[in-house]
């Protein structure tokens, strides 16, 4: 490899290293106070840079009496000695509509072979960049694909300023202060752009239902009203690479009411605070390691019809399980799931109640209970068809001598932008609980309703 060729390499990855990019924020490299005996390491580096591109400049300019001459100076090199751009030619030879013996922009210009190796080389640098880093591209190469480089360099070129005299201009202008820090006015316009790797969504819906009977329908029955409004709010982080960290809120609450309850003019159908937090670690393809915590309880006190009696309430009870596992995720156009298998569980239940502890499995006399087992949580979202979607929770406990488990479904079907139908159908078994002489361990609750939804 000869000095040039060496020279030329060094020159593209300096270049990619000190291109600016676009962004949010401002960046300034670290600077230490200069002195007059030992100057900064970013100007020294900084000056002979802009130096030798100077060089390059003058040499360019000279009159040129051979094809060497030329390609010795700036016109092959030119497109990485400033921000990256997107460059038309380089795109059309990585997407195959050039012609296969076109091996670079430039030939056909006359240059040796050792020449066009190099360019080899840098257009592979700029397809890595469009590929890999396509925030550090700055602008667009006009024209229709191609670039009078002797027009653009002669344009910028002028013998006005040197680089190496701005440079000078800028460190006289603000030099470094007593903290070592450049000031604002002598920052290097650096700009990075920081990827937003997290993403929010909020669904909200208000769905009511109103059934009325007469006093003398021939069937009987009685008329009620019910209102069930729901809200859940995501904000989930992926870094795109090995981290994700999701977090769910999930509110439900839904009253009706009844006129044949003497004791209450309304009580819960729908009760629900819940929220998860899972962290995960990829491990290979759609697989993570996973840790997750889920967390649990309700807002308002659950009666029963024409019963004083309180059933559950706020922290009565309150659930939380904490599982280590493995999480697999697929997410496609209309469907994802995520299904989280952990061997190792742990579950807390606290009653603040304590006559309502026996009803969900804690000691009589206490508040909490400790249970060590495994769980299968699994969360799935279908669009069925545009109008229909399906939302789907399974929820799987067992300490090895009981089991819970619960599955939600809910079926949202759309009418328009903010009107939908909305089914929910909740089965749930449990058998770590006292059952009721003559009832099963099996429960089910069902809602039919219509009403507001918005997301966003």
């Amino acid at each position: 490899m000869t000095i040039r060729t060496a020279f030329s390499l060094s020159a593209l990855l300096l270049c990619q290293l000190l291109a600016p990019s676009a962004t949010a924020e401002r960046v300034r490299p670290p600077h230490r106070a200069a002195s007059s005996s030992q100057p900064d390491h970013f100007t020294s580096v900084a000056t002979r840079y802009a130096a030798k591109l100077d060089s390059v400049k003058r040499v360019f300019l000279a009159p040129h009496t051979d094809s060497v001459a030329v390609t010795s100076s700036n016109p092959y090199f030119a497109l990485l000695l400033g921000s990256p751009v997107l460059y038309h030619s380089v795109l059309r030879q990585t997407l195959g509509t050039l012609p296969e013996e076109t091996s670079s922009f430039y030939l056909g210009r006359g240059i040796s072979e050792e020449t066009d190796l190099l360019i080899g080389a840098q257009q592979s640098l700029l397809r890595s960049v469009y590929a890999h880093e396509p925030w550090f591209v700055v602008g667009e190469e006009d024209g229709k694909g191609t670039l009078n480089l002797d027009t653009a360099i002669k344009e910028g070129a002028t013998e006005q300023t040197t680089l190496t005299d701005q440079l000078k201009k800028k460190e006289t202008a603000a030099p470094p202060s007593s903290s070592g820090v450049l000031k604002d006015d002598a920052d290097l316009g650096i700009i990075v752009r920081k990827p937003n790797f997290w993403t929010f969504k909020t669904d909200l819906s208000l769905q009511f239902t109103q059934n009325y009977v007469s006093d003398n329908w021939y069937k009987g029955g009685e008329s009620n009203n019910a209102l069930l409004a729901t809200v859940t709010i995501d904000a989930n982080f992926n870094n795109k690479k090995k981290i994700s960290w999701d977090n769910k809120l999930e509110m439900r609450l839904g009253f009706q009411t009844s006129r044949e309850d003497s004791e209450h003019k309304f009580r819960t159908n729908t009760d629900l605070l819940r929220l998860t937090n899972k962290l995960g670690v990829q491990a290979f393809k759609n697989w993570y390691y996973t840790i997750m915590l889920q967390s649990w309880t309700q807002f308002y006190k659950g009666y029963k019809a024409n019963d004083p009696k309180v059933y559950s309430d706020f922290m009565s009870p309150f659930e939380s399980l904490l599982s280590i596992g493995m999480d697999y995720k697929l997410s496609k156009k209309n469907f994802n799931i995520s299904a989280a298998i952990s061997p190792l569980a742990l579950k807390f239940k606290y009653v603040d109640r304590k006559e309502l502890s026996p009803s969900f499995g804690v000691n009589a006399g206490s508040h909490t209970k400790w249970e060590r087992g495994s769980n299968i949580t699994v969360n799935s979202r279908w669009n069925i068809c545009k109008q229909i979607s399906w939302v789907s929770r399974l929820y799987y406990f067992t300490d090895y001598r009981k089991v819970q488990v619960e599955w939600e479904n809910t079926f949202d079907l759309k009418i328009n932008d903010f009107l939908s139908t909305r089914f929910f159908i909740y089965p749930r078994f449990d058998d770590s609980v006292a059952r009721q002489e003559g009832k099963s361990y099996l429960q089910l609750n069902e809602i039919l309703s219509l009403g507001f939804k918005m997301n966003f």
